[in-house]
């Protein structure tokens, strides 16, 4: 008997043992790296516990409804305070444009915000303090995702950010100037779109193309377009070749030539929604959210009602730029989100999953409302009735709309690599593209791109954070 109580007691120990082995490495397993520290992402909340939450939330200025974000973003916080009375959101409010330079500086000092909005594009700005997002997303959660959208901000085997919308990068055309340009295009190539420009030139004697060669969205928009490639790639490497970036000058080189855009890029660039207006452009490139909404406002497709008259219903359409060479399937786009820190002197697992509670609930409550008024997709398909009801697009654009967001391509997630890019754009194309204007050849433009892009490679990443 006493041999049996032995082993019996040696096998509970060895039960004992390997079930808290089992217990522990499946603890560690789930446990996610923050710079030197390692977080447990199914912490609990202590509902005894006080957690006072900081959020950073850029402004979004709303000419058509002042303070509106505002309002939506409040409400949104009061919303979740309703129901997790010991969690406070103290949100502030940065300047739309002032950029990542406080974050940074905050990120030097060790103390940023808990939650951070990202609505000029979603990034990974910090190994040290940043904290990813994909593991505190519920398979529910998941679900309810347009798959792209996660996509678009996972980076090294996690999502870094809470994805709200994806704003595709578009085109307006003059609808009433071409049967075509009045249908529904999901997708065109340059050499779909330069024989139809050459047409209602010849039966009307309007331009095809009012541009801004200065912006360098246009070129940019329009390889990414055509490759499906960023500009900088994962390794932060030039990803478009010097032949490629030949091919997309040469169509508008032979826009120059052929009369379908204007000879002259400053008098063009100035003028250009005069001549969308005055029925002289067919169509007018690029536009961001604020011009995109007063060119459909103004052309019938926004708001417009069924008492607008037809002609003013028709006035504007949303295109996308067009593909150069072979259709590759992807579109421009940039996706907001909200994204995760833990600061130096950290305040422990519980606090960091009542501030991931947060940027999800301001991520998912937002969405709709933002993608509403900055003529995006929701990240989530639950919210699109919503959506739809307050954008008020005509029905088809919202397909279109989806579609193009399906299959976005976006900014690298890695922020040295988005800068890169930023900085190639400022820099480079934005001073190399409109030589085209100038008469310059197409190959010795993209041979300069080349050389400076890959220069750009030799500066210290000013966007590094230790």
């Amino acid at each position: 008997m006493r041999k049996l109580a032995k082993v019996a007691l040696w096998a509970g120990i060895v039960t004992l043992v390997a079930g808290g082995a089992y217990l522990y490495t499946t603890w560690n397993r789930r446990l996610i790296p923050s710079g030197s520290v390692r977080i447990d992402p199914q912490a609990r909340i202590d509902p005894s516990r006080s957690y006072q939450i900081v959020v950073w939330v850029p402004e979004a200025p709303l000419p058509w409804d002042r303070g509106a974000h505002r309002g939506a973003v409040s409400e949104a916080a009061e919303q979740f305070a309703r129901v997790f009375p010991n969690i406070e959101i103290r949100v502030e409010f940065l300047p739309w444009h002032e950029g990542h330079a406080r974050l940074r500086e905050a990120l030097a000092l060790g103390q940023p915000p808990d939650v951070y909005a990202m609505p000029q594009g979603a990034r990974k700005v910090s190994d040290e303090l940043q904290v990813p997002a994909g593991p505190y997303l519920s398979e529910e959660s998941r679900a309810d995702h347009l798959p792209r959208a996660l996509e678009l901000v996972h980076l090294d085997g996690y999502e870094w950010a809470w994805p709200t919308w994806i704003r595709p990068h578009v085109w307006v055309a003059r609808a009433d100037l071409h049967q075509e340009l009045a249908q529904s295009i999901p997708a065109w190539t340059a050499a779909h779109l330069e024989p139809l420009l050459a047409r209602i030139r010849q039966e009307s004697g309007v331009r095809g193309l009012a541009l801004n060669p200065f912006d360098p969205s246009l070129f940019m928009d329009v390889m990414a377009r055509s490759t499906g490639r960023n500009l900088i790639g994962p390794d932060g490497e030039r990803a478009w070749s010097v032949e490629e970036m030949e091919a997309a000058l040469a169509f508008f080189a032979s826009m120059i030539e052929r009369g379908l855009t204007w000879p002259n890029a400053e008098a063009m660039s100035r003028a250009r929604l005069a001549h969308f207006w005055n029925r002289q452009a067919a169509l007018v490139a690029p536009v961001n959210p604020w011009l995109l909404r007063h060119l459909l406002v103004r052309g019938g497709a926004l708001n417009a009602g069924d008492t607008a008259p037809e002609s003013a219903r028709r006035q504007a359409a949303v295109v996308p730029p067009p593909a150069v060479g072979d259709e590759s399937g992807s579109y421009p786009a940039t996706v907001g989100g909200f994204v995760l820190f833990r600061q130096r002197e950290y305040k422990g697992d519980d606090h960091t999953k009542a501030a991931a509670m947060v940027a999800e609930h301001l991520a998912r409550r937002l969405g709709p409302w933002e993608a509403a008024q900055l003529l995006a997709v929701p990240a989530h398909p639950t919210t699109w009735d919503a959506w739809r009801a307050d954008a008020a697009l005509p029905e088809p654009v919202y397909d279109l709309f989806v579609l193009w967001a399906s299959r976005a391509v976006a900014p690298p997630v890695h922020d040295d690599h988005a800068h890169q890019q930023q900085k190639a754009a400022e820099r480079v194309i934005a001073a190399q593209f409109p030589r085209l204007w100038q008469g310059d050849a197409p190959r010795q433009i993209a041979e300069a791109i080349a050389l400076h892009v890959d220069g750009l490679r030799a500066e210290v990443p000013a966007a590094s954070i230790p």
